[in-house]
């Protein structure tokens, strides 16, 4: 028996025909995709991965399709080849995707058309990445070799972690065509100019006017800006945290001393924050 294809939708006239046809063939994908489900499951299972809703949405979103049945569809007829899979299965087994699967609901994709032109300094000698500005591991491309300054972004490789590339690069449009899901911002900046947060935890004896005096030395240190500021005492005993923003370790540690100096206070220690 023969079975119905699309091709046969050229072939008949009635509208009930059709309808008959495309029933069928309705059906037939269905079989197909659940089918395909099934064979994901097996090979996902091979590269000891685990099939859910997230590595469902993954997939779909990784070979660029629009629903779940158009991929299982896709496995069901064999239109997705193991190779396929397995670059799927060692992007998400590496660290640095990780990194960017968490920051891409915050990071823009790369657009070309969307680059924004900024006043380049001779200055700019670091390199971060994503819209907080991490600094990662990551290799100069030899296809287009970026120099400090220049307007990059990242390309997440399989097994050579974060390649960076001009944003005119050759190969720029056809890396945004076909692997979208891999570019991640990037940016030079001065790192002189870079600024950072830290959090220092204070305590000593409690005495009238140490809170203003510590408020005071805190703002008169210039190159110091004070994000937020918690104070309390008890017993006699002072406790305070502040956490500021500083440019380098050197206005820090200076910003510390000056606090240390100050009478009543017995101890002054960074705090590190995950």
């Amino acid at each position: 028996n023969q079975k119905p294809t699309s091709h046969w939708l050229d072939y008949v006239t009635t509208a009930r025909a059709k309808n008959k046809i495309k029933s069928v063939l309705n059906e037939n994908t269905k079989k197909i995709a659940e089918d395909g489900k099934e064979l994901l499951t097996r090979k996902l299972r091979h590269l000891k991965i685990t099939v859910n809703e997230n590595v469902i949405n993954e997939l779909v979103i990784f070979f660029k399709l629009k629903t779940s049945l158009d991929l299982f569809y896709r496995v069901g007829i064999g239109s997705i080849e193991n190779s396929q899979l397995k670059e799927y299965a060692a992007l998400k087994s590496n660290s640095i995707m990780n990194f960017f699967k968490n920051k891409i609901k915050r990071t823009p994709t790369y657009q070309p058309e969307q680059i924004q032109k900024e006043e380049l300094s001779n200055n700019y000698d670091m390199l971060v990445f994503g819209a907080d500005q991490d600094k990662l591991d990551y290799k100069l491309s030899t296809c287009c070799n970026p120099i400090p300054g220049d307007e990059v972004f990242g390309f997440v490789t399989i097994n050579e972690g974060i390649k960076v590339h001009k944003k005119d690069c050759p190969n720029a449009i056809s890396m945004q065509s076909n692997y979208a899901y891999r570019i991640i911002q990037a940016k030079w900046i001065d790192s002189s100019q870079q600024e950072f947060k830290a959090i220092l935890d204070i305590t000593g004896m409690d005495s009238l006017g140490l809170t203003n005096e510590l408020t005071k030395v805190i703002s008169s240190n210039m190159h110091v800006n004070i994000q937020s500021i918690s104070l309390s005492s008890e017993a006699g005993i002072f406790k305070g945290q502040v956490a500021v923003i500083v440019q380098n370790n050197t206005i820090l540690k200076r910003l510390t001393d000056n606090i240390k100096k100050i009478d009543g206070i017995d101890k002054v220690t960074r705090v590190y924050k995950n």
